[in-house]
């Protein structure tokens, strides 16, 4: 059993699983599409309990979301970015690539957000960091900005709680002190 920096923290491997824990790895892997667990997930197995409302989020959200997958990228990796959670920004960034999302885009949206096209996307994102970053901040323009842009309540809805799904994700792995799984860490660096 391998021991997260700082926390000291028990990471569960796959080898190392209860039936329960592995079953829900091998969900974890259907859900996100991952030929590995990710160090997040390892490190919340330590609590059954914990994994399996992880495992149930992500599977809901994933199945469900309206959204179309790039925007919901670019909104994981700048939240993240923003909030300097290097576990998250990592794999946000990876999830942005996959999807053809390419690294002028990802170098706007980390530091030049004003220069992000089109309009509607920058609109949602500004939105989203806000709500993220300072939602106590939030007044009736920021909601009619991306309103503006076609936005639907629904969406709007939608991009609340992907924000408060990254800051969920943020706050595990800075608080679990994960470290940036090896496969993504490989990706990134060719």
């Amino acid at each position: 059993m391998r021991s997260l920096p700082i926390s000291n923290l028990s990471m569960i491997e796959e080898d190392e699983a209860s039936t329960e824990v592995i079953d829900l790895y091998a969900e974890t892997k259907r859900v996100l599409e991952s030929p590995f667990v990710p160090n997040l997930i390892k490190a919340v197995a330590i609590s059954p309990t914990v994994l399996t409302m992880c495992v149930e989020i992500y599977r809901t959200f994933h199945e469900n979301t309206s959204l179309p997958q790039s925007l919901v990228a670019m909104i994981s990796y700048c939240i993240p970015v923003a909030k300097n959670c290097t576990y998250c920004a990592a794999t946000g960034e990876l999830y942005c690539l996959t999807l053809g999302i390419d690294e002028d885009m990802l170098a706007m949206l980390a530091k030049d957000l004003g220069n992000v096209s089109p309009k509607r996307v920058q609109a949602v994102i500004e939105f989203a960091l806000k709500c993220a970053l300072t939602p106590q901040a939030l007044v009736p323009d920021d909601y009619e900005r991306v309103r503006q842009q076609g936005v639907s309540n629904e969406e709007i809805v939608e991009i609340i709680f992907i924000a408060a799904l990254a800051n969920f994700s943020d706050t595990l792995a800075d608080s679990l002190k994960v470290e940036v799984d090896e496969m993504v860490a490989q990706a990134l660096s060719q």
